[in-house]
């Protein structure tokens, strides 16, 4: 929603100068025109306002509305320090019958000898190093004084292009992250699949999915890469589904396989226009993938802003920079749905 100009103007002047303030004095409608003058002709004051704007308020949405898209719940937030993750998983011990440790030459022996957990470890590091541009001229600074809603207007129009740029390259690295994942294997038969009726593909799919969904809840170690003992709860599961196959679907089965309610569904089942090979190219073959939600990481290094001002073209640059690591986890659990001739 739109913000007017006296709201938009009181809240940026809260991070303005005490002598910006002051000149131009109090923010109501009735003097948003001679403000808008006060600020466009006086370059000190002019220099302060596009500062606040491009990098604290526009930085500032920026970065809330980059967070908010469809693969948000991947997102673990700002990396503490450094540009790499180190991810230890320690599996499970397998206990030992006592009952067969009859003789203290047994038992002396195993009192001394060292007990090495079954450790296994990846490694993450920063894979996105992205900046986008935008400008502002002092002819729309001056337009935007113009109408009611003219500033907020304005900041949206600078943050359209970089926000759909870090979307769609958030999005392309989420699917080649899919493509890296290790995971399970269910084959479909491809030249049956290929007779069936949209519905009876509906009906076979979320079969096959419900099925792995309930498995799933057991501790197991066919279903990750690492092949190490672990599980994952319904709630924790998404499924990736490409948006062709997600249209004829059935709503009320897939909220039943994951035991939410028709309105929570579009945040378990994710649509993707297609997935893709570890070489970029389309894969046909695959129908879906169901992941824990810890299969993919999505992890921020560094979120910055900054300015410039070009005097003689009489505007300002403007860049964002969105760098981080986009990763899949062979820790976690992460089934294919494929077709081939069995």
């Amino acid at each position: 929603m739109a913000l007017d100009n006296v709201t938009f103007v009181k809240a940026l002047t809260t991070a303005t100068s005490q002598e910006f303030k002051d000149r131009i004095g109090s923010v109501t409608a009735g003097n948003m025109a001679k403000i808008g003058t006060i600020i466009t002709q006086y370059p000190t004051l002019k220099n302060e306002f596009v500062q606040v704007l491009t990098n604290q308020v526009s930085k500032t949405l920026f970065f809330n509305k980059a967070y908010e898209n469809p693969y948000k719940l991947f997102k673990r937030g700002q990396l503490p320090y450094g540009k790499t993750i180190e991810s230890i998983f320690v599996d499970i011990i397998k206990g030992k019958d006592r009952s067969r440790k009859t003789t203290g030459t047994d038992l002396a022996t195993e009192l001394l000898t060292r007990q090495v957990p079954n450790v296994k470890v990846e490694y993450w590091s920063e894979n996105k190093q992205l900046q986008y541009a935008t400008t502002i001229s002092d002819e729309e600074l001056k337009g935007a004084f113009r109408s009611e809603n003219g500033l907020s207007e304005l900041t949206s129009r600078i943050l359209q292009s970089p926000l759909n740029s870090a979307e769609y390259d958030e999005f392309l690295l989420v699917k080649k992250a899919l493509a890296h994942i290790k995971t399970a294997n269910v084959k479909i038969n491809k030249t049956n699949y290929a007779t069936l009726s949209n519905k009876e593909k509906a009906n076979l799919i979320t079969t096959s999915v419900k099925a792995y969904i309930k498995k799933l809840k057991f501790l197991s170690n066919n279903y990750n890469g690492q092949g190490v003992m672990t599980f994952s709860n319904p709630s924790d599961l998404v499924l990736f589904v490409p948006s062709d196959i997600s249209a004829f679907l059935d709503v009320e089965q897939l909220a039943n396989a994951f035991n939410v309610s028709k309105v929570e569904l579009p945040t378990r089942v994710l649509d993707i226009d297609y997935f893709i090979n570890t070489d970029n190219t389309e894969d046909t073959d695959a129908i879906c993938y169901l992941l824990d939600k810890d299969a993919i990481q999505i992890w921020e290094t560094l979120n910055e802003s900054e300015s410039f001002r070009n005097p003689q073209a009489k505007y300002t640059n403007i860049w964002f920079d969105k760098w981080g690591i986009v990763t899949s986890c062979n820790f976690a659990n992460a089934i294919k749905f494929y077709l081939a001739d069995k």
